[in-house]
Formats: structure tokens, sequence, C-alpha cells
């Protein structure tokens, strides 16, 4: 990407000089917000309001002509970052990036989820269609009427956007459920089967601990799932005995899937309005997941025909994911499931177009796929896909008598569109929850409210019921004995109206008690994040407001500093670091940037999981979570502690003594924020000319926070430990007040285009926990606006 980023500079400063390069593309790539324009297939005018942070209100007789107008004001302000979106789902990269992406173009081909969601295109149903069609016209209208200069990436590579379809849109929804996905954990736990053997392996995905605190109570539906067994016996041998490649992720697949992460940890409280102040619901969620600029999330408001609705988008998709109607506002955690299983078949050796069932040799499905690559010649990639899905392990380009196939439940046709459609409609709780009942595909914990007093809990998405395993190591495919017997129906998943605790709190954890028959997942996170946030709900004795409960999104005190805490202090003590002991004794657990005891605390921390995770590992990358160690710590022993480097045996106590040495030797008297920056980068911005010509990094800058924080800030395992995860967008929503009583927040800005003065705007808002109102009401709405547009019909 480095190299794609000096020939975009390089092309930038020829075309214009570099005096001019800025102004010229602020003039000619930024639209003008005032500026009207003729949008084929309107029925009537559609107005355009932006506020001063860019922010749209769109106004449309309707909902087809609303969809054509967003599909146009997509384009306008994110058109690279929706053709990346599409490029990643077809695995089209190499076609303009060259060579370096072939490899991870050959791992989305076998992915496959361009096809799923063609698969999703050919089940939408008629209304869906037409408005999805809708949307798509507005984006082309962009496309093919823009006269100014395109975003400057699609300059550098001299390449324009082909029209966009239906089926881009949808394989966005794609896209986000696989990073969604508990995809990596398996394979990561099964090179560790491979690397450390069994015994040591099944401490690295521990089960929920027994204190954690879950989303519903015991009178409500559910537990997550049987009690999990702790050995690893799911797989006969080893991988590395049955000669399987596991399949390695390109680390730049990697990365351009992670741009369009939802994240895998969110926060979302929702308080009935029995505590507020207003006497109404208040909901409150922030999503987590690697800051990028531009964010993810897209706002803008939407008024025609049946919708009423203000919240984030995604470019590339019309409605809102998260947000609020005039009567509804919901919020999106993810649910943790164990939704896809990794299958070793068996394939014929004489015959490799042939694998084991439990019925006998059959063929797999085999496609062949043409990958353009600039700069060489087309490459053939074959994929083979088993009745459990595409052979995964043929990325790899290896032969061999197993290979791994993936069943995942977003390659089943899913119908999260329309169910959208039908939340943006909601007039109250019990309509939004009924569209909920259809939202299929990617697996959420959802909360909702309305103007009603209703507050609610759904789990949403496709559970599958397996005949045994539970999804943490890959299975034998050809016995049949992991086989995906169904999924749970509609009435099978947790839900909840009105619970007795008058609220409801979701940040990852366990959904339920121990009564449910049904697994839901294994891999949820370590309750601190929820746990504190049920503190501060529980421990108010006033009435909640929307500026309260932002402050709360805010929360640096740290749950599992407060768990941890005396292992420190006894460290210190063993140390004879007095001097640290005595500064880890009057913390006040805030990872707060001016605080000196965080700096020590989290890197005597991050110190003792590589002491106790590198040696047995003998040089190769390192898997061990960060709770396995939270459950060593708490049982005090554990098989990974002992050094095997050092032919002596290490107790916890000798390993966490050391760390805290290593600590204080690297933190000095600095302060928390000076080893804990925040960094918001551009795809690009590695290039350090790149970023000092046009400034598309935002950072970087001090930000408080820990991977176990309300305000979440997620870091390496080694200093410094710069922040590149957290939340990537806020919203706080009172519903006494249908016109932005809270609001939103994004880190970025509107604008996908560097020089934009939308660009980065919202990011001091973001950093200092301000939210931004977007009221629907249309005279608070007018009052707001800066600039005015009108697409007219032709």
């Amino acid at each position: 990407m480095k190299r794609f980023a000096y020939v975009l500079l390089a092309l930038v400063l020829l075309l214009v000089g570099a005096a001019g390069a800025a102004a010229w593309f602020v003039r000619s790539a930024d639209p003008d917000p005032s500026r009207s324009h003729t949008l084929a297939g309107l029925s009537a005018p559609v107005e355009v309001w932006r506020d001063s942070l860019g922010v749209p209100h769109l106004w449309a007789r309707d909902e087809a002509d609303l969809f054509r107008a967003i599909g146009f004001i997509h384009a306008q302000d994110r058109l690279w970052q929706m053709e990346m979106f599409r490029r990643v789902a077809d695995g089209r990269l190499a076609e303009i990036l060259g060579p370096e992406l072939l490899e991870t173009d050959r791992f989305l081909r076998t992915l496959g989820m361009g096809r799923a969601a063609a698969e999703n295109e050919r089940i939408l149903d008629p209304e869906s269609r037409t408005l999805m069609e809708a949307y798509a016209a507005g984006v082309n209208s962009w496309i093919l009427s823009h006269r100014g200069a395109l975003p400057p990436e699609f300059v550098a590579l001299r390449t324009r956007p082909e029209p966009w379809t239906v089926r881009h849109s949808l394989a966005i929804g794609k896209i986000m459920a696989w990073d969604l996905a508990d995809w990596d954990g398996p394979l990561e736990l099964q090179r560790a089967v491979d690397l450390v053997g069994r015994e040591l392996a099944a401490a690295l995905r521990p089960d929920y601990p027994e204190w954690g605190v879950h989303i519903l109570g015991e009178g409500d539906r559910g537990n997550a799932g049987p009690a999990a067994e702790t050995a690893l016996s799911q797989t006969p041998l080893p991988l590395s005995v049955l000669n399987i490649p596991l399949p390695r992720v390109p680390d730049r697949a990697r990365e351009m899937l992670d741009a369009v992460s939802a994240a895998r940890a969110s926060n979302s409280w929702v308080i009935g309005g029995e505590r507020t102040r207003s006497g109404k619901p208040i909901l409150a969620n922030d999503t987590h997941l690697t800051l990028r600029a531009p964010s993810l999330w897209y706002l803008v408001a939407l008024h025609g025909g049946g919708i009423e609705a203000a919240g984030f988008t995604i470019p590339g998709v019309p409605l809102p994911i998260l947000g609020r109607t005039t009567n509804v506002a919901w919020g999106f955690t993810n649910a943790m499931a164990a939704d896809t299983d990794f299958y070793i078949e068996r394939v014929d050796t004489a015959d490799p177009s042939l694998y084991l069932t439990p019925e006998g040799w059959q063929r797999f499905e085999i496609r062949a796929e043409t990958i353009q690559v600039r700069g060489g010649d087309p490459v053939i990639h074959t994929v083979r896909t088993s009745r459990h899905g595409p052979v995964i392990s043929d990325a790899e380009r290896r032969a061999g008598d197993r290979v791994l196939a993936l069943r995942w439940t977003g390659h089943e046709p899913s119908t999260e569109f329309s169910a959208m459609l039908k939340m943006n409609r909601a007039r109250n709780a019990a309509e939004f929850l009924a569209a909920l009942r259809e939202f299929t595909s990617p697996h959420q914990n959802v909360v909702f409210a309305d103007t009603a007093g209703t507050i609610g809990y759904r789990l949403v998405g496709l559970i599958p019921v397996r005949r045994n395993g539970d999804g943490r190591l890959p299975v034998p495919g050809w016995t049949g004995d992991y086989d995906w017997v169904r999924y749970l129906t509609p009435d099978e998943h947790p839900e909840v109206l009105d619970p007795t605790d008058g609220f409801i709190v979701t940040a990852n954890n366990r959904q339920v008690g121990a009564s449910y028959p049904f697994l839901i997942g294994r891999q949820w996170a370590e309750p601190f994040r929820a746990q504190r946030i049920r503190e501060m709900v529980e421990a108010r004795d006033g009435r909640f407001t929307a500026d309260g409960v932002a402050r709360q999104q805010m929360d640096v005190r740290d749950a599992f500093a407060v768990r941890y805490l005396p292992h420190a202090l006894r460290a210190a003590e063993r140390a004879g670091a007095h001097g640290a002991a005595e500064t880890l004794r009057s913390w006040n657990m805030e990872a707060s940037t001016d605080s000196h005891a965080a700096a020590l605390f989290y890197t005597w921390y991050e110190a003792l999981r590589r002491r106790v995770g590198e040696d047995e590992y003998r040089g190769a990358r390192m898997y061990f979570p960060r709770a396995a160690l939270n459950r060593m710590l708490d049982d005090g022993a554990g098989a990974w502690i002992n050094d095997i480097r050092t032919g002596q045996t290490e107790t916890l106590d000798e390993q966490a003594a050391a760390a805290m040495r290593e600590a204080v030797e690297e933190v000095g008297m600095r302060r928390w924020s000076d080893l804990h920056e925040t960094r918001i980068n551009h795809s690009l911005g590695s290039a350090r000319v790149l970023d000092r010509t046009f400034g598309i990094n935002i950072g970087p800058f001090s930000k408080g926070g820990s991977p176990y924080t309300v305000d979440v800030a997620g870091y390496g395992i080694r200093p410094p430990f710069v922040n590149t995860h957290g939340a990537s967008q806020r919203h706080v929503i009172d519903l006494a007040d249908p016109d932005g009583v809270g609001g939103f927040v994004i880190p970025t800005g509107q604008s996908g285009i560097p020089f934009s003065r939308h660009y980065r705007d919202q990011t001091p808002l973001w950093r200092e926990g301000r939210l931004w109102r977007i009221p629907l009401d249309r005279t608070q709405a007018e009052a707001r606006a800066v600039h005015r547009m009108v697409l007219r019909p032709d």
C-alpha cells in the first residue's frame, strides 16, 4: 500500500503542482453542498439541507425518491470508500493495485462474499428490490454526471468507478457479517494445538467466568448453552499430523476486511423511564472497531414516505443501521455467536474432485474464476465447495488428501435489508420487534426503546444447532457427527421486554443464565465493560439525563483494574519496587491520560502476558488472549506460567514480580498518555510524505481508556501502546424528545476526501465526548441548515 501512496502523490503533484495540489482537489473533488443537480428518475424534487458538520437532511415525497437521493449523496462524499467495499467483497483488488494483492484476492474469491450477496439479491422481495435499485441509480447518476475531479485515489490509479448495483450494496452486509464472525479463533486455537499441544491450548479460550454478568436475568429466556468441556477433544489429531494446511489469511485481506468491520466489541444500554428525568427511556450505543479515516459510518436524516429516521449509514447501504425513528431508538452490539465451523474433508487422492461424505464419495462443486492483475497476466483461481462450504485451504494451493472447508451463516441467503427497512419505518416497539424477527445476518444483540416507554432486547441472526461440537476447533466433515441440523427458530432466540431491573446492558457479554438448552457461543468478551455500566446505572441516586448517559460513555474507571490490582501490588512488593507499589496503592483505577499508575499497571500486565505466553511458542507468532491470563490470575496457577527456557520452575508470583521490574524500567516517570496515543489512519497513511502533504491521518493525540473501560481504547501487547481501536460512533437518545436530545458523533467527519472541511471536523467532539444533534423536526432542522441543494427530476 505504501508504493501505491507514493504513486498517488507523484501523480497528483504532476497534475497540479505541489503548491496547488490541495486547493485544486478541494475545488474539484469536494462537492459544492449548495449546488443543485438534476437526478433522473425522481418523481418530485428532493431537498437536501446540510448542517455545519455536513450532515445531510433529505426531504422527499416518497421512499423511492429518498433512496435515489441518498445514493447520490453517498457517492458525492464517500465514492472511493464504496469502491473499495465492493472490490473487497468481489476479490478485485489486484485489478487496480497490482500483484501485491493477488493472494488477498485468492482468499476473498474463495470466501465468496460477492456470490453470497447475489443469493441475497435473488430472494429480495419486490418492494426491497425497487428501493435498492433506486439507490443504485442515485449512485450511478453522480458517477455519470460529475464533471470535476474524482477522489484522488481514482486519479492516482487512472481508473473510474463502474456502475453501482444492488448486489454491491448487499455485499457490504456480507463483509460486516464476516468480520463479526468467530472465524479466526478456531484457526488460531488449532495453530496453538499444533505448536504447544492440547493441554496448554485448552487454556487459551476459557469459558465465560462464573462471576461475569449476563445480559438477561434468570427469569428471562435462556442460557448461552450447555457446559463446555475443558479438553479439546473434537478433533482426533492435530492438523499438522493430518497434513492439513491451515489457511493463512493474508495480512492485506485482514486489513481490507477490517475497514468494514462493525467490530467485535461494543456497548449498548437502555434505561427505562422510571429512572430518567424525562420519564421516557434513554438509549446509548457505541460500537468498537479499528479507527479509520474516513469513518465506516455516515450520518444522515431521512424523511420520505414511511421513513422518518436519523442515524448511522454505511456508504453503499441506504438506511440507518443504528439510530432512531420519530418513536423508536435502537443500538447493536456483537453477539459473539458461534456462527462458523471448519470441517476437515477427506479428498480422493486419485480424483481430487471427490470428497467423502456419510453417503459416500461426492463431487465438489468446482468453479474457475479469473483474477485480473494490474501489470500482469490474468490468473485462474479454482474454488472447490463441499456440502459444508468453500474449501478455504484451497487459497493456499497445496495438494493433499485433507482440506479445510468453511461453514458460515453468512453464506446463507439472508433478509437483513427487508428487516432494516421495517426497523426504519417502525412506529413503536412492537413493530420494531417484529422487524427484528426477520433480521438474519449478522448476529447482534439489539436493545431498543419507544416513546410509549417500552424497553427491550433481542438476539438476532442465524444461530446454528449442531449435532455435536461448538465450533472452537476444526472437526471431521466426513462422519456427519458435527453437522448443523437446523437454525434456532425466531421463538427460540433470547429476548425480553420491560425487565424488572428497569434497564438492559449489553457489552458483548454472555446473554443469559443456566437454563437455556441451545448453544449460542463460547467466546464472549470479558465482562468488565458490562459490569462497569451496570455499576453506574445501579449506583445513581438521581434521575438520568441524556447528557449524564453521554458522560458514562466516556467513563475510564476500569473494572478490570479493580479486580487485578491486588496482583500488581503484590508483584511490586515482591520486586522491591516500593515506589511503584505506593503509586498503585493510591490509584483511583481510572485509565486517565495523566495517570502514572495507569501506565505502570497496564505495562505490567502486558509484560506478564508476554512472559507467560512467549516461551512455549519458541519464536513462532504468539496467540495468548488476555482472557487466558485473566483466568490464571483468578486461579493463581496455570500450566503456562512456568518459563520453559530457564530450566527452573517459576510461580505466578515470580513471573508477576519480574514483569513489574520490566514495567518500572519501561515506564519511569511517564504518564499513560506518554505510552498510549491515539491514531486514526487513512489506508494510505503509512507513507509519511503523503500524510505530510495532505494530512490524511488524524492524530496522534492523547486519549484515556483501556481494552476493558467503557470508553474503550485497544492496543497491542508491546509498548508503545498505540490506540487504533475505539468507539467508531456514539449515540444517546432520550425518547422524550424526537428532536435530538442526546445526539450522534463519529471519530472523523462526513467526507472521505482528505482536503474537505468535513474530513475531520467531528474529531474534537468525539475526543471530548460531545454529541451532535440531528433533529427530525423540519423547523429545527431548517434552523440548523447552512447549505441547501435541490435534486430535481430531469
